[in-house]
């Protein structure tokens, strides 16, 4: 929903000064979107601890440690669940449905195969990770069933990518109603926990931490635009299945394609940063379906004879739920040499709605 203010009057003004009662039901006032900003992302430092999401419309960045959330639960019509891949998260499916029958040999044939640790030499891992550019359209836990006789157990590696690594977990999720019940328990262990989750609108996802039950990640679904984190990515690999790798990637930039938002890289050779105007937008195809439109390529990875820097060839126009276009140009990949700090700015060059 839009983002309002509203200005509520105690009291109205009339004749001489006196006072009478107003409407109980003022009229919204529509917060105009930020003409400009420049935003430092506070991701933590240089071990990259936090994600943080970011509306242009208000400047407002809200940062949560990415260790701090196991699931996230599609509040959609669909009935998904997507792991933690800001941890690097990895899941691999069981034949059995009933959880405390999953144990010992599943765990022993899942750390034999190496199939859920993620490393440059698992040529399987793509096949254990959500789509890296639209998670719900290819998540790695099946979509749930309301058959809850299909709905298999999952072995659960957390991740330890940049952060603490912490036990498998055995998950199985069936419907109740029209939200969930996830099961879930250490991998070894012979009895389990259950929790429900109810869909809630205002969210793109219900996010769940198995010690903490549900808890706050990313902003309601249209309170944000553009998410700075580490995560699971992919590239081209002929040896691996499908000739797609997963690895851990720092400085992925998303956009939000759950919450209306779209966006298209410019180069500064085609039109200068500067001069981009409205009437240039129109011509431009954004991408809505591809979070990892920015993803890596606003910065330099580095190398032996090279430190990771910011791409200066390149901006981007991002749209946000209520149609405004900014264009985003990021300035910095650290702050006084630090990782994890860069800095963008952004100004707006057609308002919406």
């Amino acid at each position: 929903m839009k983002q309002l203010r509203i200005l509520s009057m105690a009291a109205c003004a009339v004749g001489f000064g006196l006072l009478a009662s107003c409407s109980d039901d003022p009229d919204p006032v529509v917060v105009p979107p930020n003409e400009s900003g420049f935003v430092e992302v506070d991701g933590g430092g240089a071990t990259y601890p936090n994600s943080v999401f970011v509306s242009l419309r208000s400047g407002k960045q809200t940062a949560v440690a990415r260790g701090n959330w196991d699931l996230a639960f599609s509040t959609g019509s669909d009935f998904k669940v997507l792991i933690n891949g800001t941890t690097g998260a990895m899941a691999s499916a069981t034949s059995k449905t009933d959880i405390n029958a999953v144990g010992a040999a599943e765990i022993a044939a899942a750390e034999a195969s190496g199939e859920l640790i993620m490393s440059f030499t698992n040529l399987q891992g793509i096949l254990h990770v959500d789509d890296a550019a639209n998670p719900l359209s290819k998540p790695v836990v099946a979509a749930v069933s309301a058959t809850d006789a299909t709905n298999v157990v999952y072995l659960l590696s957390r991740g330890a990518s940049g952060v603490e690594a912490k036990p498998w977990k055995k998950i199985r999720v069936i419907r109740k109603g029209e939200g969930y019940t996830l099961q879930h328990a250490n991998a070894d262990a012979t009895t389990f926990s259950s929790l429900d989750i109810t869909k809630d609108k205002d969210d793109s996802f219900v996010y769940v931490s198995f010690e903490s039950g549900i808890v706050d990640v990313e902003p309601a679904k249209t309170e944000w635009d553009i998410q700075w984190t580490a995560g699971t990515a992919s590239t081209p690999y002929p040896d691996a299945v499908n000739g797609t790798l997963a690895y851990f990637y720092q400085d992925l930039v998303y956009h939000n394609i759950y919450g209306g938002v779209s966006t298209v890289q410019v180069m500064e050779a085609d039109i200068a940063y500067e001069d981009f105007m409205a009437e240039d937008a129109a011509g431009l195809t954004f991408d809505s379906s591809n979070r990892l439109a920015i993803g890596s390529s606003w910065r330099l990875g580095g190398g032996p004879t090279s430190q990771p820097a910011v791409k200066e060839d390149r901006y981007y126009i991002v749209k946000d739920s209520d149609a405004n276009v900014y264009k985003v140009r990021f300035l910095s990949l650290t702050k006084d040499g630090e990782r994890g700090k860069p800095s963008f700015e952004y100004e707006l060059v057609d308002a919406g709605k």
